[in-house]
């Protein structure tokens, strides 16, 4: 099994149309993340990810823990 992210099915869900934008939102919530991070979480190439940024994540998209991870079966 393999956890998988579904953050650009949110992000399209709430209109937000780039990752740039995404960081912009996250500026509005005195939140900071780095491109790159977001970058490599929205193509599911991250090997690991820190408490914090997943609570932000979740804070900043309005969205619980549920509907931003899925386990998946590995291919």
């Amino acid at each position: 099994m393999q956890v998988k992210n579904r953050l650009a099915i949110i992000m399209a869900e709430k209109g937000i149309k780039s990752i740039s934008e995404l960081v912009r939102i996250f500026e509005q919530h005195d939140k900071k993340i780095a491109r790159r991070t977001l970058d490599r979480f929205y193509h599911n190439e991250n090997n690991q990810i820190h408490y914090d940024t997943i609570a932000d994540l979740c804070e900043v998209l309005d969205c619980e823990i549920s509907e931003l991870f899925v386990l998946t079966k590995e291919n």
